[in-house]
């Protein structure tokens, strides 16, 4: 019986750290982010881009919840900056704006070390 148990848990580990095709859903979110934090970056259409990225990520969080803790917190990190983004640059805080804009950036960067494997210059799968 214990040869047997061992063996299902191992034949279980690959399961567990196998890659996964990201949703035609997911790439669209991704790519979404990418344009929306280019306009932060540059300036561009700030507040409006900030209320967008932080209404995306309530979709991205339902998708990242079940899946990984890691996903989980960035994606509630990178919607509170957003909001806080949002109201830095209605209320025209360059120093609010830059520190939102961190804390966005710091969420993306965590989420990709975790779960962005490249698989080609153009492909990624999540890991």
């Amino acid at each position: 019986m214990q040869t047997l148990l061992l063996s299902l848990a191992f034949a279980a580990v690959p399961c567990l750290v196998a890659s996964e095709d990201p949703s035609p859903q997911h790439v669209q979110w991704m790519k979404e982010t990418g344009a929306l934090n280019g306009k932060i970056r540059k300036g561009e259409d700030v507040e409006a881009s900030a209320k967008r990225l932080a209404a995306l990520y309530k979709d991205v969080a339902v998708f990242w919840s079940p899946r990984s803790e890691t996903g989980k917190k960035t994606t509630a990190d990178i919607q509170s900056g957003a909001d806080a983004l949002a109201k830095a640059a209605a209320a025209g805080d360059a120093a609010g704006v830059a520190a939102a804009s961190r804390t966005i950036g710091g969420s993306c960067r965590t989420c990709h070390d975790t779960h962005r494997e490249k698989i080609s210059e153009t492909e990624y799968k999540i890991k």
